[in-house]
């Protein structure tokens, strides 16, 4: 049967059970067993947390420049989008000026410019609101 006054120690990736001098008078210092506590070792643990903390910092560093990268390619869109606009207006104003119009319709609906104005009068009943 084990003795109850053994206490474990862990030290260097090994347990050890520390066994008590029975006696004063005798010259024996407590005895050390070595039991392997399996494959757990600090060094092990200490290189797999750093390698993850490796592969995260890589991870999120590359997402905040694939974002950067998208944030650019839209302000490029954005800028583009703006000149087209400005474009735009200016397109519009010309074709709401009175001189365009005046011109589409000659050449549109073949209409003529006449110095004679001509009113036409209706007499009859008239439809009422």
């Amino acid at each position: 049967m084990r003795n109850k006054n053994k206490k474990i120690i862990n030290g260097g990736g090994y347990c050890y059970f520390k066994q008590p001098a029975f006696a004063r008078s005798e010259n024996v210092s407590a005895v050390k067993i070595r039991y392997n506590c399996g494959f757990i070792n600090m060094k092990v643990i200490l290189v797999v947390l750093f390698a993850f903390m490796g592969g995260a910092y890589l991870y999120f560093v590359n997402g905040s420049a694939i974002k950067g990268y998208q944030i650019k390619s839209i302000e490029k869109e954005i800028n583009a989008l703006k000149k087209e606009n400005e474009k735009l207006k200016i397109d519009e104003a010309e074709l709401n000026s009175l001189q365009h119009i005046e011109e589409a319709s000659k050449n549109f609906i073949n209409m003529a410019q006449s110095d004679q104005i001509v009113y036409i009068k209706e007499d009859g009943p008239m439809a009422l609101r």
